[in-house]
């Protein structure tokens, strides 16, 4: 993937991952996430249309040679997030993040990645007056300053 984060001013980068974005039942994207003070960016590579994941690994090898793949970038500022969960997907988790259009960026992480994730995460939230609070299992909202 070639796309680069470009850090706004004051901007500091706290956690870089690579994931899995789950787009379909069986269809997957690559992709980078971003951890930021600010914000979460997520980059990842598009195909005309989703593939299973074991064509898609094979198709993205190939397309990315070619450079025929195009890069989507969705990302959400920290102080406007909502909240945050993980659901299960095949032997994984994903961490969803709900984005302000309505819809969600569905990330696979391993464990050890998801909850270093988390944990940057709720410490970013933090340091901008922001907390996670449990609102079901496996599910967290964010709570403003009173």
């Amino acid at each position: 993937m070639n796309a680069k984060l470009t850090l706004q001013p004051g901007e500091e980068l706290l956690f870089k991952v690579p994931v899995s974005l789950v787009t379909g039942r069986l269809a997957t994207r690559t992709g980078m996430c971003y951890l930021t003070n600010q914000r979460i960016v997520v980059d990842s590579e598009t195909l005309l249309a989703g593939v299973s994941a074991a064509i898609s690994i094979l198709a993205r090898t190939v397309l990315r040679k070619l450079k025929l793949l195009g890069t989507r970038r969705q990302e959400i500022a920290l102080r406007e997030l909502t909240g945050v969960e993980m659901q299960k997907y095949g032997l994984n988790q994903t961490v969803n993040i709900p984005l302000n259009d309505g819809t969600q960026i569905r990330m696979v992480l391993g464990a050890k990645s998801r909850q270093r994730f988390l944990q940057t995460l709720e410490a970013a939230l933090r340091d901008l007056g922001l907390e996670l609070v449990p609102k079901q299992e496996n599910a967290w909202r964010v709570r403003r300053p009173r």
